[in-house]
């Protein structure tokens, strides 16, 4: 297939495992990856933590550095944003008016962080968590006895307030609803999770609406609450989800739902001879048979790669089940399956937040659907990891004496 042209808009995780998945069956076809970001690929769990804490530099978190793409003889072009796409001439239009030719298109334009509209929200001091340039301008303000006021209760809020507090910071979490981590439907992991933030000295306040950002001169001053609170800020950090980033191909006739390309099987869009990986999607989950839309770094690997073979012309159904992964402190969380909308969530091994090693299972009648593994970070509990996931393919509970279980690891 040498003489195939497939081009790649995008630059995350999803992006370079396609070209990794296109190279595994073609090796000769041409491969232009376009990305509006000024940087190669890189892995997006950092952003909150290791290089957030300055713990990791840019080479560490980059998925390949800049030789791999030369062998791998890619065209990356850099800073260049996409505009449309037509699906009948098989070309891509960028905002300079290029149009770039195709045979075959991916689109992993991945998602951007949903912003919060309130009076105020254009105060300096007000930052968002998406990119590696975001991780950097939040860095430069987390010193010793900052003031940071987090707004939204979810992974990238957690997250970064895990490593804030560690830095010295002063954190004040801020969730609109009545617990933290919503995500596992869970009122007793929320309790958990709540008790851990609380004892490293994270003040946490559940049920509590954002009105507006109140500032002194251009700068952020203090966050005002719907009641009238004001929460004294010097930074504020917003995370309160995040959109998929099609709007581009508003005009292009594709099947959008909520903002997510629609895809089939093999994560080929309706669009003659266009795939899409990674955030954008609304995939057919294997497990579930639903459509579902996931932004976890599992899911734009797995997707990437499968989309890129599948490109070079495999044709394979996508049966990789959901996995993702998200540290706070000392602590390790593997998220499987789908934790939305239990029947019921069995918590077996030990839930307490001095020496916690658990596994919370998510049943749906008498079926397992996901399961959530907390444990130290040193702990190996791949085993059980491994367990879980045919026990969830086959819709089966373990035995409530599997002893990798009960013994939380």
């Amino acid at each position: 297939m040498a003489d195939q042209q497939y081009v790649i808009v995008g630059g995350g995780l999803a992006a370079a495992s396609a070209i990794e998945g296109i190279r595994e069956l073609d090796q000769g076809g041409a491969i232009t990856m376009i990305t509006a970001e000024r940087e190669l690929p890189y892995h997006r769990p950092p952003l909150s933590k290791t290089f957030l804490a300055g713990k990791d530099t840019v080479d560490a978190v980059r998925v390949h550095d800049a030789a791999w793409y030369r062998d791998q003889k890619v065209r990356v072009r850099l800073g260049q944003k996409a505009r449309s796409v037509h699906i009948a001439k098989q070309g891509v239009t960028l905002e300079t008016g290029e149009r770039i030719s195709y045979d075959r298109l991916l689109v992993a334009t991945g998602s951007s962080a949903r912003r919060l509209v309130v009076p105020g929200a254009d105060a300096q001091g007000i930052l968002y968590l998406r990119t590696l340039q975001d991780s950097y301008a939040l860095r430069g303000v987390l010193k010793p006895g900052t003031r940071l006021v987090i707004v939204g209760g979810g992974f990238v809020g957690v997250e970064v307030a895990a490593t804030a507090v560690h830095a010295g910071v002063k954190v004040t979490l801020l969730e609109m609803g009545p617990v933290v981590y919503r995500a596992f439907a869970s009122p007793e992991l929320s309790a958990f999770f709540l008790k851990v933030l609380q004892d490293q000295g994270v003040v946490v306040r559940t049920n509590v609406r954002v009105a507006r950002f109140a500032a002194e001169g251009a700068r952020l001053s203090a966050v005002v609450t719907e009641s009238g609170e004001q929460i004294p800020a010097d930074v504020a950090l917003v995370g309160v989800g995040a959109e998929p980033n099609t709007a581009w191909l508003g005009s292009s006739g594709f099947q959008i739902d909520r903002g997510a390309l629609i895809v089939n099987v093999r994560l080929e869009t309706p669009g003659k001879n266009v795939w899409a990986a990674g955030d954008v999607t609304r995939f057919p989950d294997p497990i579930t048979r639903q459509p579902r839309r996931l932004e976890h770094w599992g899911n734009a690997l797995a997707q990437g790669k499968h989309a890129g073979r599948n490109m070079a012309g495999a044709g394979e159904t996508f049966t990789h089940q959901a996995a993702f992964f998200s540290d706070i402190f000392d602590l390790t969380i593997n998220v499987l399956g789908e934790t939305d909308q239990p029947g019921k969530v069995e918590i077996r091994g030990s839930a307490d937040p001095a020496a916690p090693n658990f596994t919370a299972l998510y049943l749906r009648g008498n079926k397992l659907m996901g399961a959530v593994l907390v444990n130290p970070m040193s702990a190996d509990r791949s085993a059980e990891f491994d367990a879980l996931q045919k026990h969830i393919g086959a819709g089966t509970v373990p035995e409530a004496d599997s002893a990798w279980l009960t013994a939380g690891g």
